[in-house]
């Protein structure tokens, strides 16, 4: 079986990878920019490494990437991050983010009373029975609670940073998914980590694995153009050739594949997921030369919806020695604004409240900045996971493919839903190799027996 694989990010590398263990998979892993990695591209500049995508994980203990490194024989380093230096901003006041029992006894953001109710709701969470299951999303929940608006601002900004949207959209995140994601964090025994090295140490191990198989290629620097059916194969067209697959794996935003079968007779199949949204931050990196600051590995403005990850408190090895790298992250609003000036002067405010947080927290970073890259529009995830979108089924009826990404349905959110959809992607379509297999064998069994008289 000859498998094209269209898009080189983290899931298309692990769907690629786990399919090149097969002896009778031989495949191409087709990729539109010159690296791999997709939104986790990670490159270096004057001794430091930068991430396109954070390469934080949270609840690596639970999380795929440890059943992958497991099952494809990958090995990498992490180290947790330090949770007694993170912090919130609310108003004026510094205090720990409640992100254990400890912290949540020091924070001084909820009351004792609100302490104890957020207490209970996290362990009929752990327990699988907390009601918010049931209810469409967080904001029908939230509505409904009778909790104090302390305890319901705590659970926006908890949902805010770990799936990276505003407020607004925190409220629309379905009950189920806010129940699933939670039960598996607060159950983790290393809830936020980062693997040392960046995203390349792992983009890196799974580039090898593809290739030490042998019956595999990389198609770098060659999107696919248009796709076609004919005489029993899938034909996709590059601006370098033209070549023929018994299966097709799109690795890819959901945007993009929608884009690519236009006019095709599989174009109707998507019409349910053409309105989803992205969910798009400002992402704001600086190296500096020293420390100039390390009060905290991670703080969090509750009042403008930022935050700011001392990265190299925790993964040293991105910066020269004595350097600093500080990343930060505002959430952005996908709300209509009339107009590019009005869009460009949110950008700008935005900018100017991050650029206030490091000002209050790491002073002196302006004269001690050796890189910067401020990204004022970035991609984090190809479909936020709130009511009203839809993620994309590894298989959808009636479409001959198979779909994996950040976009797509599976477990957890971010970079986990990428790699646990392009496991999930590859697992399908080993099985259906395994039951063609299975029928031709019966069918050469049947055809060998001996006829009875």
């Amino acid at each position: 079986m000859k498998v094209a694989v269209i898009g080189g990010g983290l899931a298309g590398l692990t769907a690629a990878a786990y399919l090149s263990e097969q002896p009778g998979v031989q495949g191409v892993l087709f990729e539109r920019s010159p690296q791999l990695g997709g939104r986790a591209f990670t490159y270096e500049k004057a001794g430091f490494t930068l991430n396109y995508g954070a390469h934080a994980i949270y609840g690596l203990d639970r999380h795929t990437l440890t059943v992958m490194e497991n099952e494809l024989h990958l090995s990498f380093s992490s180290k947790q991050v330090d949770k007694r230096k993170v912090m919130y901003e609310k108003g004026e006041q510094l205090t720990p983010a409640p992100l254990d029992f400890v912290n949540l006894m020091k924070t001084d953001i909820l009351t004792m009373r609100q302490k104890v109710r957020f207490v209970a709701e996290i362990t009929a969470i752990i327990a699988n029975i907390h009601q918010i299951k049931h209810y469409e999303t967080l904001g029908h929940y939230l509505a409904e609670s009778g909790a104090d608006e302390d305890v319901k601002e705590l659970w926006e900004h908890l949902v805010c940073s770990n799936f990276f949207i505003t407020p607004e959209d925190a409220r629309k995140v379905p009950g189920a998914v806010i129940s699933a994601y939670y039960h598996n964090l607060f159950l983790s025994q290393r809830p936020v980590n980062y693997i040392l090295g960046s995203w390349a140490v792992i983009t890196n191990q799974l580039r090898d694995k593809i290739v030490y198989n042998e019956h595999w290629s990389f198609a770098m620097q060659e999107g696919v153009d248009s796709i076609r059916y004919e005489h029993g194969k899938y034909l996709l067209k590059t601006k370098a050739r033209e070549e023929a697959f018994d299966r097709v794996v799109f690795a890819m935003p959901v945007q993009q594949v929608i884009k690519l079968l236009r006019g095709t007779p599989w174009e109707p199949f998507l019409e349910p997921y053409e309105q989803n949204t992205a969910t798009e931050v400002m992402v704001y990196d600086i190296g500096l030369h020293h420390v100039v600051a390390r009060p905290f590995s991670y703080i969090s403005d509750m009042n403008h919806k930022l935050f700011i990850s001392d990265v190299s408190a925790t993964d040293h090895t991105l910066v020269p020695e004595g350097g600093q790298l500080l990343q930060g992250i505002a959430y952005l609003s996908d709300e209509p604004i009339d107009g590019d000036e009005d869009r460009k002067a949110y950008l700008n405010e935005r900018t100017a409240q991050m650029e206030d947080l490091f000002d209050r927290h790491y002073p002196g970073w302006r004269e001690a900045v050796a890189v910067k890259r401020v990204s004022k529009k970035a991609m984090v995830q190809s479909v936020k996971n709130i009511a009203g979108n839809r993620l994309l089924p590894s298989r959808i009826e009636s479409m001959p493919f198979y779909f994996c990404g950040d976009g797509c349905e599976g477990k957890g959110e971010l970079a986990e839903r990428a790699f646990s959809s392009g496991r999930r992607a590859a697992q399908l379509l080993l099985a259906e190799l395994k039951k063609q297999q299975t029928a031709v064998h019966s069918v050469a069994d049947a055809g060998s027996s001996p006829k009875r008289p």
